[in-house]
């Protein structure tokens, strides 16, 4: 029953109600429905003022001029008629005063005595509905956030191991490519990153496990959820079925005349009133606030290499100089998607073969040729030779 507001412009994932705290709004809604009711009172107490002061300005409108018209030498039929607007005049402005006090004696009071018995507060701790969802939700969630923390820090750990791992693969290239090097000192290298393989394997296996783990427990959080929210949503549907009926009640006071100009007025609002759907408004509350929003649930995340940056003055050098090319090129397999930064460098999807006609330089890239026939740089550890 709260304002609905314009769809959140961050990631919806992110924000999903399924997140850590992200019940909030849903809790925080029977804040928002209290004071609607003290809004709602406010405006028609305010619109009451008016009637009041119309019923008044007819009121001495009609007096003024009855007394005039009583003085002039009309007669008859004519002068009937003319009498006849401020007789009108003088049930019209009863009936305004009627309607100002209906809407602070009856409507006003109806919504200030539903309030004060659908809203009770618990001492200290605001409202007892909004206290009691929130201790639910805490509680019913508190055992997933223990496991999503679990799982990213397993994540965290896993992805370290991994950037570990291909630092100890660049520096056994560099040894064996080191012929001066001996051959004890390339064995401890060697050592080295098959421990670094070994301990990213049990990270890796580490964080599939924390995975499992939450995934497991989500069909259970979901249902506990889920139950604690459509406790609320029944809440929520009482206060739009009372609200909507406190309208029409108001609309009735209002809709006095059968001119056609004003019925057109107060049929549009009719329609409008008549518009309101307590199950398209929770729909809409599911779909933007609770269960149906979209969420980025927790998936394994793999681990992609840095690129390292060519540089321009180095790029442009290699330009100029005559080095040697593969003659009908290597077929190479991307292993990562790769979106090329510069006009000279290639853009490819994770598992595209195309060529390399160049052998990687000291920076670390290679030229490569698409299957659409552009030619181009790419970083070399982005792409491994396919077998024949």
């Amino acid at each position: 029953m709260a304002n609905l507001p314009k769809d959140p412009a961050e990631d919806p994932k992110k924000e999903s109600f399924w997140m850590p705290g992200k019940y909030v709004p849903t809790v925080h809604r029977t804040e928002q429905s209290f004071q609607a009711c003290n809004d709602i009172v406010a405006c028609f107490t305010e619109r009451a003022k008016v009637e009041k002061q119309y019923a008044q300005q007819l009121s001495q409108w009609s007096s003024k001029w009855k007394s005039i018209v009583d003085s002039r030498p009309l007669y008859g039929s004519l002068m009937r008629a003319w009498q006849c607007f401020f007789s009108s005049t003088e049930r019209l402005s009863e009936l305004h005063a009627s309607i100002s006090q209906s809407l602070v004696a009856e409507e006003g009071q109806r919504v200030k005595t539903w309030q004060k018995a659908t809203f009770p507060k618990k001492i200290f701790c605001g409202f007892k509905e909004s206290h009691e969802n929130n201790t639910s939700f805490s509680r019913a969630q508190k055992p997933w956030s223990k496991r999503l923390i679990k799982l990213e820090k397993a994540r965290v750990a896993y992805h370290k191991s991994c950037q570990r791992e291909q630092a100890a693969l660049d520096k056994e290239k560099q040894a064996n490519d080191n012929s001066e090097m001996s051959p004890e000192k390339k064995q401890k290298i060697t050592e080295a990153k098959e421990k670094a393989t070994e301990e990213k394997e049990k990270m890796r296996e580490r964080y599939e496990k924390m995975l499992e783990d939450v995934t497991s427990y989500t069909p259970r959080y979901m249902e506990e959820m889920e139950a604690i929210f459509e406790q609320s949503q029944e809440e929520e549907t009482k206060r739009i079925t009372f609200l909507k009926e406190t309208f029409l009640s108001i609309h009735s006071h209002l809709d006095i005349t059968n001119n056609e100009s004003v019925k057109a007025v107060y049929s549009e609002l009719h329609h409008t009133l008549m518009s309101i759907n307590d199950q398209d408004d929770l729909k809409w509350w599911k779909n933007n606030r609770g269960p149906g929003m979209p969420t980025d649930w927790p998936k394994i995340q793999e681990w992609v290499p840095p690129v390292k940056k060519l540089k321009r003055r180095k790029r442009d050098q290699r330009r100029k100089e005559t080095r040697p090319v593969m003659i009908g090129g290597v077929k190479v397999r991307a292993l990562y998607d790769y979106a090329g930064e510069e006009g000279d460098e290639l853009s490819f999807k994770a598992g595209e073969v195309f060529l390399k006609v160049e052998e990687e330089d000291d920076q670390g890239w290679c030229r490569g040729v698409l299957s659409s026939g552009k030619e181009g740089f790419y970083p070399a550890n982005y792409a491994e030779v396919t077998p024949e």
